[in-house]
C-alpha cells in the first residue's frame, strides 16, 4: 500500500513508521530542521512498545515527489489544513483515501472543498507523542490507536485495505459503526483536556484530581456535548461521564497539545478548538461560558510568540 504522510509530527511519524517497518511503501513529508535529520540519520521512534529506525526513510518537504497515493495520512496543525490541503492535490488521486487526524472542528469542510468530497475519511487518533528533538519522535505510552471511516459509514475496499494494513503494523485500530460519532467524542474529550491543562497549565493527573478543576472539566465536557447534539451529532446519553471516565483512564502526565505548544510559544489550535465549540454554541443559541472563558484566555497567544 502506497501511504503519504502530510505532516511527520508525533502522530504522523508514530503511525506512518509503523506502517514502513510492516514494509508498506511509506514517504514522509516534513521542512525544516526536521526534514534533514530524518534524510541523514532517519526516523527514530522512541516507544515503551519497542524503538524503531526508519533508515533511509524517503522523505522531502513537497509530496509531488512521490506520485499517487492510495492513503494520505494527514496529521498537520488545524491552522495550516488550507495551505496543506493545496499541496497534497498532486497525490490526490480518484481513489485516494485522505484521512485528518487532527484535533478540532472545521477542517473536514476545508479539505472536501479542496480536495472532493469522496476523498475526505473521517479519522481519529489516540496517541501521545511528539517531536524530541529533530528526526526523533517520543511515544509516551502504550497507548495508540486510529479510527477511521467513510461518512456514509460504507466498508469500502479502501476502509478494508487500509485496516489490513494496520493490523500488519501493529496498530490498533477500529472502523466505528458512525464516524462523526467518534469524531465528536474526541472533540468533546480534546476541547475538556486542553482547556483544563492551557488554564491551569498543569498536565491531566493534578488537573482531575483538585475538586475545582474537576467540576470546570465536567462543565467544559457538558457544553461542548450541548453543542454536539444541536449539531445532530448521535452521542450516547451518559457521554458527560463517558468523557471524564476517559479522562481517568488516561496517564497523569498527558497534556493535550495546546500546552506544550503555549509553552514554547508556538501558534495554537484554540480557535479550532474552544473558539469552535463557543462559536457553534452562539449558532444555537447555547451558553458555553467555559470554552468562551477558555478561548478568551488563550486567544492572545494563538498566534505564537
Amino acid at each position: 500500500m502506497k501511504i503519504i504522510v502530510m505532516g511527520t509530527g508525533g502522530v504522523g511519524g508514530y503511525f506512518g513508521a509503523r506502517l514502513k517497518n510492516a514494509g508498506h511503501d511509506v514517504a514522509f513529508i516534513a521542512r525544516g530542521e526536521h526534514l534533514k535529520a530524518i534524510k541523514a540519520n532517519g526516523l527514530k521512534i522512541l516507544s515503551e512498545l519497542g524503538d524503531m529506525i526508519i533508515h533511509p526513510a524517503k522523505a522531502s518537504e513537497n509530496p509531488s515527489d512521490f506520485g499517487i497515493a492510495d492513503i494520505v495520512l494527514f496529521c498537520v496543525k488545524s491552522y495550516d489544513t488550507e495551505s496543506a490541503s493545496n499541496l497534497i492535490k498532486a497525490v490526490v488521486g480518484p481513489e485516494t483515501a485522505v484521512i485528518p487526524f487532527l484535533n478540532g472542528i472545521g477542517h473536514i469542510e476545508i479539505m472536501q472543498k479542496i480536495l472532493g468530497i469522496n476523498n475526505i475519511v473521517g479519522g481519529v487518533a489516540a496517541i501521545s507523542a511528539l517531536i524530541e528533538e529533530p528526526g526523533v519522535i517520543r511515544h509516551n505510552s502504550a497507548m495508540q490507536m486510529l479510527k477511521f471511516g467513510e461518512f456514509n459509514n460504507e466498508i469500502t475496499p479502501r476502509i478494508k485495505a487500509f485496516k489490513n494494513a494496520c493490523e500488519e503494523s501493529g496498530i490498533n485500530n477500529l472502523v466505528p459503526e458512525n464516524i462523526e460519532t467518534d469524531l465528536w467524542q474526541k472533540i468533546i474529550m480534546i476541547c475538556t483536556l486542553a482547556g483544563a491543562n492551557c488554564l491551569t497549565r498543569l498536565p491531566l493527573g493534578v488537573c482531575r484530581s483538585n475538586p475545582s478543576t474537576r467540576t470546570l472539566m465536567k462543565n467544559l465536557a457538558e457544553e461542548a456535548v450541548s453543542v454536539a447534539k444541536a449539531e445532530n451529532v448521535i452521542l450516547p446519553d451518559n457521554q458527560v461521564e463517558m468523557t471524564m471516565k476517559q479522562l481517568d483512564s488516561l496517564p497523569g502526565a498527558m497534556k493535550a497539545s495546546t500546552l506544550p505548544a503555549l509553552e514554547k510559544g508556538e501558534k495554537l489550535e484554540a480557535s479550532a478548538l474552544n473558539g469552535a465549540i463557543d462559536k457553534l454554541g452562539t449558532k444555537h443559541s447555547i451558553n458555553t461560558y467555559m470554552h468562551k472563558a477558555v478561548y478568551a484566555a488563550l486567544a492572545p497567544h494563538e498566534d505564537g510568540s
